[in-house]
């Protein structure tokens, strides 16, 4: 064997053990560490970290298969924080981009980055017996870094499309765009906004074509319509539920820590579409999907039996609905031929830091 080749494999095989030596160190951390996760207690980054990557439990595995339980969004916190700053959209229309450059101030050592995508928007149904679904959430992150005083980053909140959705030509339904941050131990470190098309649903979801929301067999189904911006009932019976389906994804890492601790693990939950159910009168109901630290105020469920239901007129601009980063556009639904609907925009996107 060549010794050029005999060393490079030498040099493999030591970085491999050495990779193997700090992952068994990060999954024995003792969970007693005195002072560690605040007042004295248990560490419990560790037992976060261990949930979210121990394939024994593999909390991050697991929310490909069911993206909407909650159950398994162990993100670790961390606690004393002493400051924050948000970035994000706060004029009032609730789904334009915000950014700044912030300085890291004086005696701060640690803190904590979380940041959602925007959401995607939605469009209007152009005929009757036709829905265009809530908008996919955009994605979300978090992670805890160690920082120094006087390091600078750049803070730069996704933008959601300006516009509410009346089209029957498609280009309406609108992705968000993605939220990043830029500094120190960041590496092209984003999040995704929401999609757009129902084709990408339909290709997110894997079991489909991405021309028909779903069919039993041959042709049937509810088909898309306007390049995937909508959906039309073509009298088929159709009873079944689409449950939530994993969408916008995390991108980069982090990097340059020194002596990296269960609590730097970074915590990404994928953008989620929403879950619907419908039969051949086009009756049903749909729920918007969760968004991590806004559940309660973003599982909107909404039932339809007949009539119409306009997206813009829910919407973050004219009520107090979905006023939260990442959120997805309201769904609106036409029966009786109401032909004059609007969809909904996206939500912001938003960068939170909590420093200490």
């Amino acid at each position: 064997m060549d010794v050029l080749v005999y060393s490079a494999l030498n040099e493999q095989a030591a970085l491999k053990k050495e990779i193997a030596g700090k992952q068994e160190c990060l999954f024995n951390i003792k969970a007693d560490k005195a002072g560690a996760g605040g007042g004295g207690g248990a560490d419990n980054s560790v037992a976060c970290a261990k949930a979210w990557l121990d394939p024994a439990t593999n909390n991050e595995k697991a929310m490909w298969l069911c993206p909407g339980d909650t159950t398994k969004w162990t993100v670790w916190e961390g606690t004393g924080w002493t400051g924050e700053v948000k970035v994000c959209d706060t004029s009032g229309t609730y789904r334009c981009d915000a950014s700044c450059t912030w300085t890291v101030p004086a005696g701060t050592t640690s803190m904590r980055v979380q940041m959602w995508g925007a959401g995607g928007g939605s469009n209007k149904p152009p005929c009757c017996c036709g829905h265009t679904p809530f908008g996919s959430t955009g994605a979300y992150s978090s992670v805890i870094v160690p920082v120094e005083a006087g390091w600078t980053y750049t803070l730069c909140a996704g933008c959601a499309y300006c516009c509410y959705g009346f089209s029957t030509t498609g280009h309406r339904r609108w992705y968000g765009q993605c939220s990043y941050i830029q500094g120190c131990h960041f590496c092209n470190y984003c999040v995704d906004g929401g999609r757009g098309s129902m084709g990408n649903w339909m290709a997110d979801y894997g079991h489909f074509c991405t021309c028909r929301i779903a069919y039993y067999t041959g042709n049937e189904g509810f088909n898309f319509c306007n390049q995937g911006t909508d959906w039309c009932a073509q009298g088929q019976q159709f009873t079944c539920e689409i449950d939530y389906v994993a969408g916008a994804g995390i991108h980069g890492a982090i990097n340059d820590i020194d002596d990296p601790k269960a609590e730097n693990v970074v915590y990404g939950i994928r953008g989620i579409w929403p879950k619907q159910c419908w039969d051949g009168n086009l009756y049903g109901y749909e729920v918007h999907a969760p968004v991590y630290g806004y559940i309660d105020e973003t599982q909107c469920c909404t039932q339809y039996t007949s009539g119409t239901c306009c997206g813009c007129q829910c919407s973050a601009w004219n009520t107090a609905c979905l006023r939260v980063p990442g959120a997805g556009g309201w769904g609106s639904h036409a029966m009786g031929g109401s032909n004059s609907l609007y969809g909904d925009v996206g939500k912001f996107g938003m960068v939170h830091i909590c420093y200490k």
